[in-house]
């Protein structure tokens, strides 16, 4: 077996646990991204993959992340919450006695770094193609100085730029004002949802949030997970065609190195 094969196994044992969990407190959640396409177009891991994501809507997540921080299975895994363990807005579900991929860049808290699923929260959208923009613009720039704080660094010359433009929010008026642009449509009935704290592009991560109500359950591997009913809408959003593969030059493994399987 291959180390590839054998990390994506690790992980939907991980995936597995997670869905159980969510089942037994009946938590609505989603396949994301690439693990949707890889439901699809593949009935599993897109082959050369190595990464498995989630998402739930911002009821759902707030409940998964009151009950997974005292009752997940502390003893097979760590609870990494968005914001509170880690500098990003979304949480991490970790299995400990592992390690996979780099040392993370930034100071603080010793990350815990073991095989990991992550688990996004989709956000209530602004109703208007401008107002979505600015939550957009907001979201990206309160990430940004959320890794600064936590002693992030890059190499990357527009990212310094980015990350020095994002110190401005050390002004609590401007970080309130950037906060409130994000956040000010939570719980209120504007027709979109975004997927703004994961690593997606405008305006690809607004949908309309009719999407977002309905599940069912896909084949991925030797089991099923739950899956928008309306997945064509939502990958085709995202992606465009999502059943075309990409140049092989672009089907890479991103996360597969320095990885200690410990006991699995």
């Amino acid at each position: 077996m291959s180390d590839l094969r054998h990390l994506q196994l690790v992980i939907l044992g991980i995936a597995k646990d997670i869905d159980a969990f969510c089942t037994a407190h009946h938590i609505q959640y989603s396949l994301n991204g690439g693990s949707a396409i890889g439901a699809v177009r593949h009935q599993g891991f897109i082959p050369w993959d190595d990464d498995f994501d989630l998402q739930m809507t911002a009821d759902n997540y707030r409940r998964f992340v009151e009950l997974a921080r005292n009752e997940f299975n502390n003893d097979k895994y760590y609870f990494e919450e968005g914001l509170r363990d880690w500098p990003l807005d979304f949480c991490k579900i970790k299995l400990k006695g592992t390690v996979f991929g780099e040392e993370e860049c930034y100071a603080g808290k010793d990350n815990m770094r073991g095989i990991f699923v992550d688990v996004f929260r989709v956000d209530t959208a602004a109703p208007t193609t401008c107002g979505r923009l600015v939550q957009y613009a907001c979201c990206k720039a309160r990430s940004a100085y959320l890794l600064k704080q936590r002693g992030y660094k890059s190499a990357s010359l527009p990212k310094k730029i980015v990350m020095a433009i994002a110190s401005l929010q050390k002004l609590t008026p401007i970080r309130k004002f950037i906060e409130h642009q994000v956040f000010k449509y939570d719980g209120k009935d504007t027709g979109f949802v975004g997927l703004l704290t994961d690593n997606t592009h405008y305006p690809n991560c607004f949908f309309p949030a009719a999407i977002f109500k309905e599940t069912t359950r896909v084949k991925f591997e030797d089991t099923t997970f739950s899956m928008l009913k309306d997945y064509d809408a939502y990958l085709t959003q995202l992606f465009g065609d999502y059943m075309q593969l990409p140049p092989e030059d672009k089907r890479q493994n991103p996360h597969l190195i320095n990885v200690d399987f410990g006991k699995y």
